[in-house]
């Protein structure tokens, strides 16, 4: 897990396809509507707004898909969890390329994403996202770019 400021994209990401990617994530903008974008065979962007929730639900990882999370709009606090301290609900499926999971003990840890701040999970990284900043429901843009994981491992 990678968890930084959008400015510092550079020290992770090397090479023409993460440059292409991050010029196109310089044109994303609030005013951006829902959906997917730019899809190729290695990577495209979804764009989402949502409620933040002071109890959410979700839980998951992926297996085939590397995730850059950026918000452009409010916060969400995101937490990481054990895999040893979780339960499967829902087998992996290649479809949705998600498992997901239901915490027996709490986090390990968590942090605050807000703008300006980018956090990237690999597909040992078991998160959960959507929860409050301080238990106040908001509604947050979110910028989810899903990069296929062969880029990172080969």
């Amino acid at each position: 897990m990678i968890f930084d400021d959008l400015t510092n994209w550079n020290r992770y990401f090397k090479g023409p396809i993460f440059d292409d990617i991050y010029q196109k994530l310089l044109v994303m903008t609030t005013d951006t509507k829902n959906g997917e974008y730019y899809r190729t065979d290695s990577y495209y962007f979804k764009v989402m707004s949502y409620d933040t929730l002071n109890e959410p639900t979700i839980i998951e990882s992926h297996k085939r898909e590397v995730d850059i999370q950026i918000v452009l709009a409010g916060g969400e606090r995101i937490k990481i969890y054990n895999k040893d301290n979780l339960k499967i609900t829902t087998p992996y499926s290649e479809d949705t390329d998600c498992q997901f999971y239901k915490a027996l003990k709490p986090a390990e840890m968590e942090f605050m994403l807000k703008p300006g701040k980018m956090a990237v999970f690999f597909p040992q990284d078991i998160h959960g996202c959507q929860y409050t900043l301080s238990n106040k429901v908001e509604t947050i843009k979110k910028i989810v770019i899903k990069i296929n994981e062969e880029l990172f491992t080969h």
